[in-house]
């Protein structure tokens, strides 16, 4: 379902800021159309229809909103009208968003921004800062995305242009629901609510309903979702805003799927939205339409056209990761139930490869977005430095001007407040340096754990239960089907591999996340570890109470860590773990009797380093304390 709320979202910001922002034809398009063929129009009148064709088709037709937008661009270029050529890239860039290309809105929105700079146009240039806000909303990037809106509005605002301003509302709107925080998102929606009752602006007043039916659904409020989702679709459907209405008949589809379990229902409200997808032909609908249509056959059990609704929106488009998963998912465990084997598989590994890949790119933009802020903060810091340093030495050109007797004592003066200023910027940076790390280490900290959780989850609920149904399924092949000698011992082959891939998999989502640290705490999830050791000893002093969910995570990732050190390296006979929950304190010790180290001499490696670095993130320590011969005992103590 998060999935499908995403692209929901996506076509509902879709140009907010500028629904109102036609060029003053009020000519049907196939009269806007016709009177472009005629050879009688001025350059100015043939841009002008170029203008508002290729802007009126954005919720119509994706190819024609193009082509209309490149031939404005071609004629607008040969006449040097930068103006005109400006808001035609901007046309291009919203259309590319309509269909999903991101990458290309984002390059025609930012060449349209940088023609705009040139010409003394406010008003334009906040539309394109709206319309980059709505592509920075939709691909994550919700820090610039506020702030092309926050841009946008002090233009509107200046100006008093109140149907903007509304517009501005939605997104905002939208941006906090993106963010999970659906009191802020449903506060904007209820004053765009009534900023669009009072100005009659009925498409504000569809996304304001088709809001408030979204943060229903979160809740699990299917009957007020239901509601809102066909007020905004009555709307929709009469203002003529297909691609609006086609997303609202997908949310009451969802509604009847989620939480009546009326499949026929569902079904047919699903078809009606994939028929008009279709009509408009942006991919990325018509896929999300055969992808919940995939999902209501699967429930029906009706597997044949499960897997054709998942193939058919698989070649349409897979630039959702979100739906494409699900996409892979449904061809699986359809294919499971078919006997269906080589799709099946080779769907899996699709899926498996995706999974992966998904992962490593969210780590990755953590990572980034992490450094970035450091980066920033650092030069804004060197910035300030400068500004100081600028104002002090023209308060010494002037006190100079006034005589040679004042020098010295200014010299002096100078030299003093050089330093001290220098020791406490110092202390400035250093202070802003060890915030930054810190910062930078809770982020990497809350991402890990965070997906280590969802990968154990995926991994464990659903390819382990997947690869056991492949099992089921195999064993009752073999009961029904007579198999030849020599594919005998193929058959029990196949069945061993499978055997020794599902105790593969549990065992990494165990490692990942273990069941028991989620369910029962710190102290079960240790002692259940260190049973799987014969020489490991467990001991617990304090309360036994639950903990924050990130501490217990890194104290288990900590016992995890040294307690495989002390096996691997020490040579230890004996492991002595020792867990204290204090009131305000915990306290984790590993002691072991192997051949030790020297402790001054060797304090680095990466499995430490990266026990460090998660306690630096929850404000813990730690000390090892080893010596050549006389075993290694490491203390870890966090404060709660």
């Amino acid at each position: 379902m998060g999935a499908f709320l995403q692209r929901r979202l996506k076509n509902i910001l879709f140009i907010g800021l500028y629904l109102l922002s036609m060029n003053g034809f009020s000519q049907s398009l196939d009269s806007l159309e016709t009177i472009l063929d005629s050879k009688n129009l001025s350059t100015k009148e043939y841009l002008e229809v170029c203008d508002d064709l290729s802007w009126s088709y954005l919720d119509i037709d994706f190819e024609k909103s193009k082509e209309y937008a490149v031939m404005g661009i071609e004629r607008a270029k040969s006449d040097q009208n930068l103006k005109m050529e400006a808001r035609l890239l901007r046309n291009l860039g919203v259309a590319y968003y309509m269909n999903s290309q991101m990458d290309s809105a984002q390059l025609f929105l930012n060449s349209s921004l940088k023609k705009t700079s040139l010409l003394n146009d406010e008003e334009l240039n906040a539309a394109i800062n709206g319309a980059l806000g709505n592509v920075h909303n939709v691909s994550g990037n919700y820090q610039e995305a506020l702030s092309c809106y926050l841009k946008a509005l002090s233009v509107f605002d200046r100006y008093e242009n109140k149907e903007r301003i509304r517009s501005l509302l939605g997104n905002i709107a939208s941006l906090y629901y993106s963010l999970a925080n659906l009191s802020q998102s449903e506060k904007y929606f209820t004053e765009l609510e009534q900023e669009s009752v009072e100005a009659n602006d009925m498409y504000n007043l569809g996304r304001a309903y088709d809001g408030f039916s979204r943060i229903a659904m979160k809740r699990k409020d299917y009957v007020s979702s239901l509601g809102y989702a066909e007020k905004a679709l009555d709307i929709f459907n009469k203002g003529g805003f297909k691609s609006s209405e086609a997303i609202a008949l997908q949310g009451i589809a969802m509604v009847y799927y989620q939480d009546y379990n009326n499949y026929s229902k569902a079904k047919e409200y699903a078809l009606q939205a994939l028929d008009l997808t279709k009509e408009i032909g942006y991919d990325t609908h018509v896929a999300g339409s055969l992808n919940i249509l995939s999902n209501i056959y699967f429930k029906e059990k009706d597997y044949v056209n499960c897997m054709k609704s998942a193939r058919e929106a698989i070649e349409t488009d897979t630039t959702d990761a979100n739906v494409t998963s699900n996409l892979y998912a449904n061809m699986v465990r359809a294919g499971i139930f078919l006997n269906n084997h080589q799709e099946t598989l080779l769907y899996f590994d699709k899926y498996r490869k995706l999974i992966d890949a998904r992962s490593t790119i969210e780590f990755e933009k953590s990572i980034a977005e992490s450094e970035k802020k450091y980066q920033t903060e650092k030069k804004e810091l060197r910035i300030q430095m400068l500004e100081k340093e600028k104002i002090l030495y023209s308060i010494i050109f002037f006190v100079s001007i006034i005589g040679l007797i004042l020098l010295l004592l200014v010299f002096y003066l100078r030299n003093r407040t050089i330093k001290t200023k220098g020791e406490l910027n110092k202390q400035k940076i250093l202070q802003l340096e060890k915030e930054s790390q810190l910062i930078a280490a809770q982020a990497v900290l809350n991402g890990e754990t965070a997906e280590r959780a969802r990968l154990a989850r995926d991994l464990h609920d659903g390819l382990g239960g997947m690869l056991s149904a492949v099992k089921l399924n195999l064993y009752d092949i073999k009961q029904d089907v007579i198999i030849e000698k020599e594919d005998v011992l193929r058959f029990n082959k196949v069945m061993e591999m499978l055997d020794n891939s599902i105790g593969e998999l549990r065992s990494v989502a165990h490692n990942m996340m273990p069941e028991a640290l989620a369910r029962y705490g710190l102290k079960t999830a240790l002692s259940d570890f260190c049973k799987n050791f014969r020489n490991v000893k467990f001991h617990f002093f304090g309360t036994e109470q639950r903990i924050e969910k990130k501490l217990e995570t890194v104290i288990y990732l900590a016992a995890n860590e040294l307690i495989n050190n002390a096996l691997k390296h020490s040579g230890a006979s004996v492991v002595n773990v020792q867990l204290v929950c204090g009131a305000d304190l915990i306290s984790l010790n590993v002691q072991d009797d192997g051949r030790g180290f020297d402790a001054a001499a060797k304090t680095s490696g990466a499995g430490l380093n990266n026990l460090r670095t998660r306690l630096v993130a929850v404000n813990g320590i730690i000390n090892v304390h080893s010596s050549p011969n006389g075993g290694t005992e490491v203390d870890v103590e966090i404060k709660k």
